[in-house]
C-alpha cells in the first residue's frame, strides 16, 4: 500500500506520468532500490478504479497523466499527516512514510513520525508481557529489538526535522525520466 500512498503523495505536487511518478518515489523513499514498472501501471490502474486519481490528459509525446480526484486528496493529505494507528508497524512502510512525508512541502512528517514512534513504544509494550516460553521469549526478543531500532531511526529523523524543518523537503525533479507507457490504441 506505501507504493500507492506515495504516488497519491508526489501527485500532491501536481499532474505526473508512470514513470515520473516511479522516479519521484524512488528519489524520495531512497531505501527502495527499484520498483517494478508492472507495478507501477497496476498501481495506477487500480487507483483509477477506486477513484483516486483521474486522467490528467497527456504529455506532449502522448504519455498519459494522472491527477489526484478529491478522494485522492483527502487519502494523500491523512497519509502525509499521521500515521499508522495500530500496535503493528510495518519497517518498510514506516520508511516509505516518513522519507515521503519529509519530502513534501506541506505534510505534517513529525507527526507521522510521533505516531509511528507511539506504535512502536506500545509494540515494546506488548512483547515484554507476552513471553511466556523459552521459544515467544527469543521471537518477542527479536521483534522488541527491531521496535528499538525503529523508534531510535525515527528520533534521529525527529532530531533532523527539528533542527532543519524543510532539510529533506524535493520538489518535484526537473528531469524527465525517459520511459512511460503509452495509452492503449482504442479498438
Amino acid at each position: 500500500m506505501s507504493v500507492q500512498y506515495g504516488f497519491l503523495a508526489v501527485l500532491t505536487q501536481g499532474a505526473a506520468y508512470g514513470s515520473q511518478l516511479q522516479n519521484e518515489f524512488l528519489m524520495r523513499a531512497a531505501h527502495r532500490r527499484t520498483l517494478n514498472a508492472g507495478q507501477v501501471y497496476s498501481t495506477l490502474d487500480r487507483m483509477v478504479e477506486q477513484g483516486l486519481v483521474e486522467s490528467a490528459g497527456e504529455t506532449d509525446d502522448g504519455l498519459p497523466l494522472y491527477a489526484l480526484t478529491p478522494a485522492g486528496t483527502t487519502e494523500a493529505t491523512a497519509w502525509l499527516t499521521s500515521g499508522p494507528t495500530d500496535a503493528r508497524p510495518d519497517w518498510d512502510e514506516m520508511q516509505d512514510q516518513v522519507l515521503v512525508a519529509a519530502s513534501i512541502a506541506g505534510a505534517d512528517a513529525a507527526a507521522v513520525v510521533a505516531d509511528y514512534r507511539a506504535a512502536f513504544a506500545e509494540r515494546i509494550r506488548e512483547l515484554t508481557h507476552e513471553a511466556d516460553s523459552r521459544a515467544l521469549l527469543a521471537a518477542n526478543r527479536a521483534a522488541e529489538l527491531g521496535a528499538r531500532a525503529a523508534i531510535e531511526w525515527l528520533d534521529e529523523v525527529a532530531a533532523t526535522l527539528a533542527a532543519h524543518p524543510a532539510a529533506l523537503v524535493q520538489p518535484r525533479s526537473p528531469e524527465r525520466p525517459r520511459r512511460g507507457r503509452k495509452p492503449a490504441a482504442a479498438g
